[in-house]
């Protein structure tokens, strides 16, 4: 579509689209809420319907996967698991230390099929870093992947051990003293879990089906679940993600402004304006980061602040046509209207001609009496786009004498 015909308030995103985002957002926040009615339900001692609550919760979770984790799993779709096994293997051979390089190495022998390489690989790399508790933790993982529990619980108590806050690790060992039978010691592991992590829906559903089973075994109970805090609060490996996407995928974040208000929640924007100021400590003087920041901000209905981030975008790249645009609604929105004209002039004088830009300045200097311009500009709207509605009827409303 050319500048000429092109309208500012086109998103280009299929409505089916927007449609699989919203559900998808839909399905988490759905997630989040049942958790928190599961934390309730474990708090009264009514297992089954806390199971039922995080089941759902951890099928939400399943359906409403970020897009970043998405992406990733299909990167490593793509049957090249020989290959990372000799990178990762030249990896280990550089520095038989690196812990990351280790476990990337023995993940990707157990992908390709060779599952006892695999094993053999981190038993190595424990040989090697025995202080590591991730590598224990792997290692455990892969061992009761095949069965072997006796040994995987070791590995995740040494895990446990040397970290006392590997949430996973807790995990791992109250599957493997369900595995034996022992629901009470897998309930004190899973409640130190959900401590950490009371959102975790995984977390939760376990709890609930130790302490039930705990409670036939004719045991007391007595869990405590944490509730969940309240806000748009993510962890930093979710804020990491966001910005790899950010700064890789242009059209990410108008992928969520695309979506209508009404079908999308705030605390989505409030995670997005999140990742793109921390985007900002690093590169400052990234235009495109400012305006998308001021989008989001407006989105948030912040005006003030959305003018100040696109005005930063502007005062970076003076040409930024899109910053420009917004601006201009913004100061139209805050009674600025001299100021929004401006604006849309300077987009004029760039060259370029947008129906929308030009239907926007005919109301602007309508309202300001300005009848001769508005009609120059309408007609100039409607030169670009012959059927814009809302520019022909905005041209029948000036006086006939303007």
């Amino acid at each position: 579509m050319s500048p000429r015909t092109r309208s500012v308030a086109s998103t280009g995103r299929p409505r089916s689209a927007n449609q699989d985002l919203s559900a998808r957002l839909n399905a988490h926040f759905q997630a989040e809420n049942d958790v928190r009615r599961g934390v309730c339900l474990l708090n009264a001692g009514r297992y089954d319907e806390a199971a039922v609550a995080f089941s759902r919760a951890a099928a939400h979770e399943r359906n409403s996967a970020p897009l970043a984790s998405y992406m990733a799993a299909c990167c490593s779709a793509k049957g090249e698991t020989s290959a990372a096994v000799e990178h990762f293997s030249k990896a280990v051979e550089r520095d038989d230390k690196d812990v990351t390089a280790r476990i990337r190495h023995g993940l990707a022998l157990w992908t390709d099929g060779r599952e006892e390489e695999s094993i053999e690989a981190l038993r190595a790399a424990v040989a090697v870093t025995p202080e590591s508790a991730e590598l224990h933790f792997q290692l455990g993982t892969l061992l009761a992947n095949r069965g072997q529990y006796e040994e995987a619980e070791l590995r995740f108590t040494q895990a446990r051990n040397l970290d006392r806050n590997h949430t996973e690790a807790l995990m791992g060992l109250a599957m493997c003293c369900g595995i034996r039978n022992a629901p009470d010691e897998a309930v004190e592991h899973l409640q130190r879990a959900q401590t950490r992590r009371p959102d975790d829906a995984t977390i939760g559903l376990m709890l609930a089906q130790a302490a039930k089973a705990t409670q036939q075994l004719g045991h007391a109970v007595g869990v405590r679940a944490t509730m969940p805090k309240e806000g748009p609060e993510i962890d930093q490996r979710g804020i990491e993600e966001l910005l790899t996407v950010i700064q890789n995928e242009p059209d990410f974040v108008g992928a969520f402004l695309s979506v209508p208000q009404d079908q999308i929640d705030p605390r989505v924007f409030s995670v997005l304006l999140s990742a793109l100021q921390r985007a900002l400590e690093h590169q400052p003087e990234h235009a495109e980061l400012h305006y998308h920041c001021g989008q989001v901000l407006a989105r948030l209905n912040r005006p003030h602040e959305a003018i100040e981030a696109n005005e930063r975008a502007v005062g970076i790249d003076p040409k930024h046509v899109r910053a420009l645009i917004a601006l201009a609604h913004l100061y139209r929105l805050v009674d600025r209207p001299r100021e929004a004209a401006e604006r849309l002039e300077e987009v004029v004088a760039a060259g370029v001609e947008y129906a929308d830009v030009f239907c926007l300045l005919g109301h602007l200097y309508r309202e300001r009496g300005q009848y001769g311009r508005a009609r120059s500009a309408y007609h100039r709207a409607l030169c670009i786009n012959e059927r814009y509605q809302d520019a022909r009827e905005a041209l029948a409303t000036l006086p006939p004498d303007a």
